[in-house]
């Protein structure tokens, strides 16, 4: 997943951000108080109600330039990896663990993605007009009201064969992997299975992947926030895992689902491409 460079990100943005912080937070964190008590009646002797995964969100939008020139012509997500597009893939797989409502969020060169919806008849393509005017959150917007007992994907991404996406959980959560490595990838500090902070980039704690799970309460309250940054511009060059992790945390209490390095599979360069894949190997990049 890209990474701001922080000193362009919080140059061009960071000031107006701010001011839009600080003008909101006061009616914000009344209201994110009240969503986590709600919540929290949910709760029975210190555990969670269990939930089950019903629907999944494929967000399938964007440009992919850094696999250029290879997402010239095709969208990342339909990139051929070991003869089968990457997307394609994904769908057959959460078909397997039983899933019959699959939304995928498409926009740059959308049509392309046309014959997945005649294939497999549990897909349904939803537009993102913005997908060049803003970061992923507002492809999340698209589809916010499907957001409950969801699971949520990139679409540019293989799970390893065996690895079996699981269908219930306690609390909404993401795929991590425990890592004392320098990485520049999204990093988790857990406390009493409670995410307590999120950085950018060092080496220990739990990476996050690009594949999460939100229970119906939280489903909601992502539904909420996704309407607010939708109409505020400010937000726009965020991702959408910046609304629980770092914009509105109090408001949500998640926990993480522990994978093994290896069970997922991000592909963010060419070079990662060609790891798996010799067909890349010819614009392997330096």
């Amino acid at each position: 997943r890209l990474i701001w460079q922080r000193a362009a990100f919080y140059g061009a943005i960071g000031a107006s951000i701010k001011k839009t912080l600080v003008r909101r937070s006061a009616r914000m964190q009344l209201c994110n108080m009240a969503m986590l008590m709600i919540a929290q009646r949910g709760q029975k002797n210190g555990r969670h109600e269990m939930f089950r995964i019903e629907r999944a969100v494929l967000l399938a939008a964007g440009r992919g330039k850094r696999l250029r020139p290879w997402t010239d012509e095709t969208p990342k997500p339909l990139l051929e990896v070991q003869g089968r597009p990457l997307i394609e893939r994904l769908i057959e797989r959460l078909l397997s663990i039983g899933l019959r409502e699959i939304y995928i969020v498409i926009g740059y060169r959308a049509e392309q993605f046309s014959y997945l919806a005649e294939r497999f008849p549990e897909v349904q393509l939803v537009c993102n007009p913005l997908y060049d005017q803003a970061n992923n959150i507002l492809s999340l917007y698209a589809v916010r009201m499907h957001l409950e007992n969801c699971i949520i994907l990139d679409s540019d991404q293989m799970l390893r064969d065996g690895f079996e996406l699981p269908m219930e959980f306690e609390k909404s959560c993401y795929c991590c992997t425990w890592t004392e490595q320098p990485t520049k990838e999204w990093l988790l500090t857990v406390e009493n299975h409670h995410v307590v902070n999120c950085s950018f980039g060092g080496n220990y704690g739990w990476q996050l992947f690009s594949i999460s799970f939100w229970n119906a309460a939280d489903g909601k309250r992502l539904a909420h926030h996704l309407e607010e940054a939708y109409n505020t511009p400010d937000f726009w060059p965020f991702y959408w895992d910046n609304i629980a992790l770092t914009l509105h945390p109090e408001a949500y209490d998640l926990d993480i689902f522990p994978v093994q390095m290896g069970d997922i599979l991000e592909f963010d360069s060419v070079r990662d491409l060609a790891t798996i894949d010799s067909h890349y190997e010819v614009h392997h990049d330096a």
